[in-house]
């Protein structure tokens, strides 16, 4: 299983996950912000979807 965190505005994916981390622990290596839209990434707002592979 991977989990990928991908920006809302631009849809850039900002990171791959193999193993599950906090989602504060991935965003605060880019500053809470996307690298490529620089859009502030909330820890508290987000949305989860789940795809069968």
């Amino acid at each position: 299983m991977s989990v990928e965190i991908v920006c809302g505005k631009c849809g850039e994916k900002i990171s791959t996950m193999k193993m599950l981390k906090s989602v504060k622990d991935v965003l605060k290596h880019y500053n809470n912000k996307c690298p490529s839209c620089n859009q502030t990434l909330s820890t508290s707002e987000f949305s989860l979807d789940v795809e069968e592979k």
